[in-house]
């Protein structure tokens, strides 16, 4: 919901809400298209949000948005990110959301049976790095760049290549959407990413996985697993792992992981984090009573989703596998009980 951690009593009162209330999240949203990432909702009051968007148009539909906009600051540079200054063409898809600087591989186009893929426009562009962003544009004052949130269809290892400075001097989170294997030409996969990542200070942390298959059996009828496609992969510059994060990190860069742990769930390693660096005696109290109220789940409103789902599978059992898998994708990334004896 908008503004619920930074509505919360507790975020509200503690070192990190009075910060980020005179000095907001800073939040780059690379791909913008359809609007700022839901992630960053919650603290919508207190985020600044810079989006990039190569597609004009788009960019000044989302820019005229503003006006209304809840978020502390938001604008939108309709600027082509890559690693440096040169000449491009923007693939315009007929599902827009699958446009990317790079053609569509057809070989798993047809493959696995996907569609919007189709190039129906190609546009001429220019590119710029993100490092150079920051150097020359007015706007660049308004936005941090803490948290990076990078959704590009292929061009991703690009445009953090040209960003190493920003990573290195400003950036805590990174979100970027990465595949396993090259559904548009040339791209780099996860593998790639996450080694030139961690070369960099980052820690992979997780990611919310999709999967396909040629869609040849029906899942209503059928179960097995299919090939892993993509994830929305989350990197934290972490300072308690030791030997990989070894500069002193400052109390900003603290404040803005702790709040990005918070935002992306990771409520034990935010609370270790603040435990372990600056939260002492009532802030400490103060942290632990708003990230237990954060990650808390009552038992009556599981059973109550558990009987609910129930309901929907006795009254129409064929649908039963889709039920119960979707019941299971939407806890998948919350709901890890291995470690916890019967």
């Amino acid at each position: 919901m908008i503004n619920e951690l930074l509505n919360h009593p507790d975020f509200a009162a503690s070192a990190v809400g009075r910060h980020l209330r005179e000095q907001p999240l800073g939040f780059i949203d690379v791909g913008a298209r359809g609007g700022v990432h839901k992630i960053i909702e919650p603290l919508a009051g207190a985020t600044a949000v810079m989006g990039f968007e190569p597609d004009v148009d788009e960019a000044a539909r989302l820019q005229s948005l503003m006006a209304s906009s809840p978020f502390a600051n938001y604008i939108v540079e309709p600027v082509a990110l890559a690693a440096d200054d040169g000449d491009a063409v923007l693939h315009l898809t007929s599902s827009a959301v699958n446009s990317s600087l790079r053609s569509p591989n057809p070989d798993f186009v047809k493959r696995f049976a996907m569609t919007g893929f189709d190039v129906v426009k190609k546009i001429p562009l220019r590119t710029t790095s993100l490092d150079k962003v920051f150097q020359t544009s007015p706007n660049a004052a308004v936005c941090r760049a803490d948290f990076i949130k990078i959704d590009t269809q292929g061009t991703e290892l690009e445009i953090l290549q040209g960003a190493v400075k920003t990573l290195e001097d400003k950036t805590v989170c990174l979100l970027v959407e990465l595949e396993f294997f090259q559904m548009y030409l040339g791209e780099a996969t996860f593998s790639e990413v996450e080694q030139w990542l961690r070369g960099r200070g980052f820690s992979f942390y997780g990611f919310d996985v999709h999967h396909r298959s040629a869609k040849l059996l029906d899942k209503r009828k059928s179960a097995g697993r299919e090939r892993t496609f993509f994830a929305d992969a989350i990197f934290f510059k972490d300072p308690l792992t030791a030997g990989l994060w070894k500069k002193p990190m400052p109390e900003r860069s603290l404040h803005a992981l702790f709040t990005t742990a918070l935002l992306l769930e990771y409520y034990d390693f935010a609370l270790q984090l603040a435990l372990e660096t600056w939260a002492t005696g009532d802030e400490a109290a103060r942290i632990r009573r708003l990230v237990e109220s954060l990650a808390a789940r009552r038992a009556d409103r599981a059973a109550a989703d558990v009987f609910a789902m129930a309901e929907r599978v006795r009254a129409n059992p064929q649908r039963a596998n889709v039920e119960v898998g979707k019941f299971v994708d939407a806890r998948r990334h919350i709901t890890d009980f291995d470690d916890i004896r019967d």
